[in-house]
């Protein structure tokens, strides 16, 4: 996974960028298809703005957070984005359980038929 940090108006600090690191390299425990995750730092009128893009193979997501305090703002950000990135993984998931031809067990094809023409006919 490749972390681009970009900041406008603003010197981080080795150990922010550690920081930044270290929170978004968890979010490769659920894909393994991540490709480029841009984190873009700007700061107006004593407001740290930070933004966070992250395109992997097939989706693209976005979270931005804002707060008077550097850390604040960045972890906000990120906790948007792990919730973003959980709630896909969950719907992939669901996507593939759900098979077309499912049934209850103990019911066959022809059963389920048969219940719908008597009860259209009544």
């Amino acid at each position: 996974m490749r972390i681009e940090i970009t900041s406008k108006s603003y010197d981080l600090t080795d150990g922010m960028r550690q920081h930044i690191e270290k929170k978004l390299l968890k979010l490769k425990h659920y894909f393994d298809s991540v490709l480029d995750c841009h984190v873009f730092l700007r700061v107006e009128r004593f407001m740290y703005k930070f933004e966070i893009t992250l395109h992997g193979n097939g989706f693209d997501l976005f979270a931005e957070a804002q707060s008077g305090d550097l850390h604040a703002a960045f972890d906000s950000a990120a906790e948007k984005m792990e919730r973003q990135v959980r709630k896909l993984k969950d719907k992939i998931r669901r996507r593939r359980n759900r098979r077309p031809g499912r049934m209850v067990a103990g019911e066959s094809p022809g059963e389920e038929v048969a219940e719908e023409v008597e009860g259209k006919g009544a």
